[in-house]
This record gives structure tokens, C-alpha cells and sequence, in this order.
């Protein structure tokens, strides 16, 4: 069975939020739970303006320990968590606890900030940290918070693949930034393909007087049985009808704030999506004497990448759609005209390099997109 998947935008700005963009969050959405990448300050108000619900959120990612990127989360668990009776959550009541995933640190940074502010929630968490070969892990001995629940520790070595239940996966990476970082790239498992009707119906209808007698009144039935099912159909004359050969499910990545992230490469197969930010851009907005390579050079410098070399990755890996976000507070996220001239100057200096003019957006607040099957 195919589900829904989309993605929404809940903060669009580096570093610093603006009147037009919050601070990074994307809630991707899959069959009606959200995996939530990013949790930047005020989050919870940006689910607040959506019609996406915090009580939804079963896992929750972080692609590294800058401000922009996580300041968001404690009170996030703690609004998400409060219509529950606290007396009833425990750490040894793991029924459905919130799965975090990030690199080194986290653990310890949430524990002291819930603990630090008396927070007690409704619902219990675990934090499972993604580190690299030479960081070293937490001492097990530490107290917990009430609410947490020990977390797993996985290796980057080169990479770390983590199972999400019902067959999807999540492989994680270190990427080039000024500190650690990850970059996530979520697998959809196989799903069935699409049944070739043309040869099938000559079949049915060729059967359907004796399918009628079996009480089958209605033969073309059988073709949403075969798709929901996956298991082949013995018809009356004896034909076989087989279901389609599954395809490969949807792949999508979402990168951390970088300036390479290159360590994915020989992990991404085509991905259906391609999250990429593009913090610095040259534009009109900015002085005359300003160029290209030193709008790159600065980019670099801070760990940063431009739309330009978010183009050119996307077309590195072959992805289908690439969506740029975490713009600088300079550029406007709304839909004035201004803000549109403005981010469509920073789409086209991605277009030259990625190649796929209708494949390629530029993210704002509270935007959502579906992610189909192609």
C-alpha cells in the first residue's frame, strides 16, 4: 500500500528568525505521523499556524547543536506533552515514547534544560546520539530526567543506519560545517508497482461468466485484491494473474547546515527530494562590486552553501526535486513582490547547475509539499 508523505516548512531562516521567516523546522509527514527534522526556537507556535497537530510527532531529528537548530525543543515537548496527566508518564512506562535522534551533546543538553527548569512531561522520550569515530559517549552513570528513557548510541563509521519502524530506514552522516552535522537520508521500503491492466482485462473477461457463479459479481474487483494483497489470483480456466513487481520506495534526504556534503553520495539512489540549504546568495540586494566567488568564499568560510552549490549536488545525485531552505533573515519569505523577485533570482542561481526548472523551489513558512511517487 502506498501512503501519503509530504513535507511542511515550519522555519525557513538561518541563524537569525525575521517578521517573514521562524527558525528551521520541517515536519515530514508519513502515512499521518511526523518524523520532525529540526527543532529551531518557536517551533511550537509555527504548529500552531499549520494544521499539522504536536501530538502527531513520533520522532524527532536534529542536525546539529547550533541555536537556530534545536533551542525549540524542550518547550516543544513540553506543549506537546501537557494535555497528558503527568502522573502517569514514567521511565518505565515506555508505551510510545518520543524517539529523538542527533549528534553528541544532545542528550545532555536536553536533559539539563528540562531539568534545569523543572519541566516534568506527559510523555516519556529517549535521545539516541549519531557520533563520529572519535567522540566519545555520555558516562551511562549520569541521572536521568524523570521522563527519559535510556537512548541507543550509534556509530558514524562512515555511516549509521537506523531502523524507524515498518521497514523504513534512516542513514545518517557527517557533513562539512563549522561543528558537527548530520545530513538524514529517509528510505521508504519497496511498494508495489502498477498492475498492467491491458493484459490483465482480456483475462477477467474472458472468466467472467465463471467468476459471477463463484459470487464474484464484479471481476474487475479482483485487480484491487491483487494490488492490497501482493499474492497471485488462480482464475477459473486456470490463468494465473500475478501481482506487479514492487519498485523502490521513496527516498528522501535532508541536509544539516553544510558547505560538502559529500559523504552522502554513495548513499543516494536518485532521491525523490533533495532538502538543501542556501544561506548566502548574490542577488540584487547586494552591492555591484560583490561577486560570485566571494559570495562562495564567504559561504565556505562559515560552513554555508549557495544556491549554486545546492544546485550542483542535487545534480550530482540525481535528484528529482530539490527544495533550497534556510535563507538569510535578508531575504523575505512572504509573498510580496519584492520577496518574490528576490527568491526567484536565488532559484535561478540553482537552476543552471540542477538543470529541472519545475523540480526546484525555494521554501517558505508554512509551506507543504507532496512527495509522489515518480
Amino acid at each position: 500500500m502506498v501512503v501519503a508523505m509530504d513535507i511542511t516548512f515550519l522555519g525557513t531562516s538561518s541563524a537569525q528568525p525575521s517578521s517573514t521567516r521562524n527558525h528551521q523546522a520541517m515536519a515530514l509527514r508519513v502515512n499521518g505521523d511526523i518524523w520532525l527534522f529540526d527543532c529551531g526556537e518557536a517551533t511550537q507556535h509555527q504548529f500552531q499556524k499549520s494544521a499539522l497537530k504536536m501530538g502527531r510527532i513520533t520522532k524527532i531529528f536534529i542536525t546539529h547543536m547550533h541555536g537556530d537548530h534545536c533551542f525549540g525543543l524542550a518547550p516543544l515537548l513540553c506543549s506537546m506533552t501537557d494535555n497528558l496527566n503527568p502522573d502517569n508518564a514514567s521511565p518505565s512506562d515506555a508505551e510510545s515514547p518520543i524517539e529523538i535522534y542527533g549528534p553528541a551533546r544532545l542528550r545532555h543538553w536536553l536533559r539539563t534544560t528540562l531539568s534545569s527548569t523543572y519541566s516534568h512531561l506527559g510523555r516519556c522520550y529517549r535521545v539516541h546520539e549519531l557520533l563520529g569515530v572519535d567522540e566519545v559517549e555520555e558516562d551511562a552513570s549520569l541521572e536521568r530526567h524523570p521522563q527519559e528513557l535510556p537512548g541507543i548510541n550509534h556509530r558514524l563509521d562512515p555511516v549509521a543506519t537506523v531502523s524507524l519502524g515498518n521497514k523504513y530506514t534512516l542513514t545518517a552522516a557527517s557533513i562539512q560545517h563549522s561543528i558537527p552535522s548530520l545530513g538524514f537520508i529517509i528510505q521508504e521500503p519497496p511498494v508495489p508497482g502498477n498492475l498492467d491492466t491491458r493484459t490483465i482485462m482480456p483475462h477477467l473477461d474472458r472468466n467472467a461468466a465463471a467468476l459471477h457463479a463463484q459470487g464474484i459479481k464484479q471481476p474487475k474487483s479482483l485487480l484491487g485484491r491483487l494490488q492490497r494483497t501482493g499474492q497471485p489470483i488462480e482464475l477459473p480456466d486456470g490463468t494465473w494473474l500475478h501481482p506487479p513487481a514492487h519498485k523502490p520506495g521513496r527516498q528522501v534526504v535532508i541536509l544539516g547546515d553544510t558547505c560538502d556534503p559529500s559523504s552522502l553520495v554513495p548513499y543516494c539512489t536518485s532521491p525523490h527530494l533533495l532538502v538543501h540549504e542556501a544561506t548566502n546568495a548574490l542577488t540584487s540586494l547586494d552591492e555591484p562590486d560583490l561577486t560570485v566567488e566571494k559570495v562562495e568564499e564567504r559561504a565556505r568560510q562559515h560552513g554555508h552553501s549557495t544556491p549554486q552549490m545546492a544546485g550542483a549536488f542535487a545534480h550530482r545525485i540525481a535528484a528529482k526535486t530539490l527544495i533550497l531552505t534556510h535563507f538569510s533573515a535578508r531575504y523575505k519569505g512572504d509573498r510580496s513582490d519584492e520577496a518574490t523577485k528576490v527568491m526567484e533570482e536565488i532559484r535561478q542561481l540553482a537552476l543552471q547547475p540542477f538543470g529541472k526548472d519545475k523540480d526546484l523551489y525555494c521554501a517558505r513558512d508554512l509551506w507543504t509539499f507532496d512527495i509522489k511517487h515518480r
